[in-house]
């Protein structure tokens, strides 16, 4: 399935200037952004399903970032508060256009 433009335009934000997008993981799977210096990474999630969230936050979780960004829209955002309590990580929750964030602490 295609990503949408939103999706898209996220992951392209997150990254920054002289950042990548679809970086490999280990696993195989891929994480959507990481910034230049490798310190901030970022999984767009769009759908709000809970278990979509839940592997969006494995892939945050192996990439290794030190700071981790979980963008999603903003009518999810505290679902995915939710998500990263249970799961007990630490990271931010961004809307899709960055205007709105919070930090989720474990």
């Amino acid at each position: 399935m295609a990503e949408s433009r939103a999706h898209q335009r996220a992951k392209f934000r997150s990254a920054g200037f002289g950042g990548q997008v679809e970086v490999p993981l280990p696993s195989g799977r891929r994480l959507d952004a990481l910034s230049w210096n490798g310190v901030w990474g970022t999984e767009v999630e769009t759908s709000g399903s809970f278990s979509r969230l839940q592997l969006a936050v494995e892939r945050l979780l192996e990439s290794g970032a030190r700071q981790r960004v979980l963008k999603v829209p903003e009518r999810h955002m505290r679902l995915a508060a939710v998500v990263l309590r249970r799961m007990g990580v630490s990271a931010w929750v961004r809307n899709m256009h960055g205007s709105e964030e919070f930090f989720v602490g474990v």
